[in-house]
């Protein structure tokens, strides 16, 4: 990753020197004291160019990119089970890579769920399976683990809700099927993941960073300040002062960003 300073010139302290102290191109950036100016630390995506004072988000992959005015977070996909009755031994039921099987009295056997006294019993016992919850070697089988790539809730009633670990498209293609009776899932494989897109604008860059292909390396950006909006580098979605003012609004924590212009030349 190339770092570049930001260029000094004779104001600096000493003609034609430079400083990483003493940084006269921060003057026209913050437009007050408070909240005080704080960096933080992180890595940016690979392949990018990112000049200093670029307002900056996180991808889908927690990584340091160009903040847009478009943004949605991931969303993880879904299904729900239904009990209609208790269920029968030796009915299945498929989620994922994960295969569960009713039973009137579960042994060590790993996935083993015991069969309740009322379908809402039954769901709860396939909930605690799958989370590895309360009732192991009694309500399902002492062998069982977690299940790695989703979570289950007991809703009552006998429906139980599955959720993807993981949010985004790839939860759609976990599969939610059952043999046998009693049981339906809603679809053959959870539904409603989807992917992030855009980055929600949560800091500036503090220098110019240049990455290559496979660099992780990390740089600071501030987190916190009183900046003016009009010495920043803004991605063309926020083609207005009302999408810029309102740019880091439910910005993720620790993010404190105070959007302020100068006035009349001078800081308020």
């Amino acid at each position: 990753m190339a770092v570049n300073l930001p260029y000094q010139s004779q104001d600096a302290g000493i003609p034609y020197q430079w400083s990483d102290s003493i940084n006269p191109a921060d003057i026209d950036l913050f437009s007050g004291d408070l909240p005080p100016k704080v960096t933080r630390d992180y890595q940016y995506e690979v392949s990018q160019t990112i000049l200093a004072r670029t307002v900056v988000g996180l991808n889908a992959s927690n990584k340091i990119v160009p903040a847009t005015n478009f943004f949605q977070a991931a969303k993880a996909a879904t299904g729900v089970l239904t009990f209609s009755g208790v269920g029968t031994a030796a009915d299945t039921i498929t989620i994922g890579a994960g295969t569960y099987t009713l039973r009137a009295a579960p042994t060590t056997v790993a996935n083993e769920v015991k069969i309740g006294a009322s379908a809402a019993e039954t769901a709860a016992n396939l909930a605690a399976a799958i989370n590895l919850g309360a009732g192991a070697g009694t309500l399902y089988g002492s062998l069982t683990t977690e299940h790695p790539t989703v979570m289950a809730e007991s809703l009552g009633a006998g429906i139980v809700g599955i959720t993807a670990k993981t949010p985004g498209t790839a939860g759609n293609a976990l599969a939610s099927t059952e043999a046998g009776t009693n049981t339906s899932f809603g679809a053959a494989t959870l539904t409603g993941g989807e992917d992030q897109f855009g980055a929600k604008a949560m800091g500036v860059s503090v220098i110019k960073v240049v990455t290559d292909a496979d660099d992780t390396s990390g740089a600071p950006i501030y987190i916190q300040g009183c900046i003016n909006p009009d010495a920043l580098i803004w991605h063309a979605s926020f083609d207005s002062d009302a999408k810029k003012a309102v740019a880091f609004d439910g910005a993720p924590s620790p993010t404190s960003i105070l959007l302020r212009k100068v006035q009349n030349g001078a800081k308020l």
